[in-house]
């Protein structure tokens, strides 16, 4: 019988494959389709999310800014004057850079920002890991459902019954795992229907670059590309799944440009709405969900990406520490309470969005005041550090802990390089000095603690201990307490005899 299940082989099943191998439990990931989808996906990914590549050594050198199709993920482009290019948009509007205070938005010296990487490109880069890990990706697997016992989960596939401990559907916004699961999926109904596609053809160099209202909808062409999004609130899709038509596409792009174009190739095209939902609960028994299976709502801002990668981060660790019993299940519970009231923030963010883009005048007169809003300093900064992910954490007070640990350079590298191998770190200030038992413990490999011993000496306090997805969750002047904190995320093995060989 396999540990766990992980239905669903995109961008977030295969981050949560990568999160629970280095903490020590090999995953199965079964996908339904025999290759990584073409069609045009998000491209970027917010601090945070870019961030928990980082810490597993997954961020690789750009090639070239001018390079657009490059496989390694990129920081965003600054100018001359090293302000951003572009920070992002807000309902369709920019956020002006020259607006923004970067002093607020930076959050120090080793902040990186969000980063630019195609959903495909991601894809190939956490299988290629995978690979190298030994991890198996089974394509072409269709599930029909799973059945859970309180002992172990089946899923029911075209092929057969799997059996494993635990299963966790990745498997998007009509996810199958979370509706046999039971799982309830509450929210609102989609309102437009949206078109983001790739084409050729003439006219389209009179579309003008960039978002823009109109009084039929919104659209968005890429500058230097045939890389168009148009969005028309009358309704959503009647069938998502009926194929994208080349007279679709050139009939909403005419309504809503104006532009008399004609689409001679289609090269990628997706269609969307804005439905947004949020599951209740994440967790039934032995079956979670994560991802889109978890929540959905439309792309503006490119949210849904970020948000499933920072769920498969928050997720593996703790189900790796159950697995292996180093916690008990209680610790799982941390999972929904951390990330769905995270998924309720951006779906109200997105349902703000789709309520100033409207076409009616009231949604058009909402959105004449934001837009005034966004031209102040203030106004600017707020929704660039939303965008940018920087309001993400789950801190109860101005202190460190909850927030993301900063990428702080060390005496043995940085911690990034000290979180490659999915253990917690306990950064500590050169002025600190453990006691002899415990140092000699915290530095045995195959000890009682599953930690890095990491020296900086920009740690906000003397000691700080660091979740493996980079949160902090305990700090301290001295070291009582810090036995206590590092069973409470899973950081103590059962016992010496216990410490599994790295899979």
């Amino acid at each position: 019988m396999t540990e766990v299940i992980i239905v669903g082989g995109g961008p977030v099943g295969l981050m949560l494959a990568h999160e629970l191998t280095v903490g020590g439990v090999r995953p199965l990931v079964l996908e339904r389709r025999d290759d990584i989808d073409p069609t045009i996906k998000a491209g970027y990914l917010n601090q945070p999310a870019y961030e928990a590549l980082g810490r597993r050594g997954l961020l690789r050198p750009a090639t070239g800014p001018s390079e657009e199709t490059s496989p390694n993920p990129r920081t965003m482009p600054v100018g001359k004057d090293g302000r951003p290019i572009f920070v992002g948009h807000v309902a369709g509007m920019p956020i002006r850079p020259d607006l923004v205070d970067l002093e607020v938005l930076d959050q120090g010296p080793f902040a990186t920002g969000g980063g630019l990487i195609g959903q495909q490109e991601l894809e190939r880069l956490l299988g290629e890991r995978l690979a190298e890990l030994g991890v198996e990706v089974r394509r072409t697997v269709t599930i029909t459902g799973v059945r859970q016992d309180g002992e172990s989960v089946r899923v029911l596939t075209a092929d057969g019954v799997l059996e494993a401990d635990w299963v966790i559907g990745c498997d998007g916004g009509r996810s199958i795992v979370r509706k046999s699961a039971g799982m309830g999926f509450p929210g609102l109904d989609g309102e437009m229907t949206g078109r983001q596609v790739v084409v050729r053809g003439t006219g389209l160099d009179r579309i003008e670059p960039g978002w823009h209202h109109t009084p039929t909808g919104v659209y968005r062409r890429m500058p230097g590309a045939e890389v168009i999004l148009t969005a028309e609130f009358d309704g959503a899709p009647q069938d998502r799944d009926q194929p994208i038509t080349v007279e679709e596409v050139e009939q909403s792009i005419r309504r809503v440009t104006g532009v008399p174009v004609t689409i001679t190739q289609l090269l990628s095209a997706t269609r969307f709405t804005d439905n947004t939902r949020v599951a209740d609960p994440y967790r039934i028994g032995r079956v979670f969900v994560a991802g889109d299976a978890a929540h959905v709502h439309p792309p503006f801002g490119g949210q849904g990406l970020s948000l499933g990668m920072l769920d498969a981060s928050d997720l593996g660790w703790r189900l790796a520490a159950v697995a292996r019993g180093r916690a008990d299940e209680s610790i799982l519970d941390g999972y929904q309470a951390e990330r769905r009231p995270e998924a309720e923030r951006i779906l109200e963010w997105s349902r703000a969005q789709v309520g100033i883009m409207r076409t009616d005048e009231r949604s058009r007169a909402a959105s004449r005041l934001v837009r005034r809003l966004m031209e102040t300093p203030d106004g600017a900064t707020e929704a660039a550090r939303v965008v940018s992910g920087q309001v993400i954490g789950y801190t109860t007070d101005d202190g460190p802990v909850g927030s993301y640990a900063p990428n702080w350079p060390g005496t043995i590298g940085t911690l990034w390089q000290a979180t490659a191998d999915g253990r917690a770190v306990l950064a500590h200030r050169p002025d600190v000095r453990l006691p002899d038992d415990l140092a000699a413990d915290l530095a045995d490999p195959r000890g009682r603690y599953r930690v890095t011993v990491f020296e900086t000496e920009f740690a906000p306090v003397p000691l700080t201990l660091i979740r493996p997805d980079g949160v902090v969750s305990w700090i301290g002047t001295q070291p009582e307490g810090l036995a206590d904190a590092l069973a409470a995320i899973g950081a103590v093995e059962p016992s010496v005899d216990a410490v599994a060989e790295p899979v």
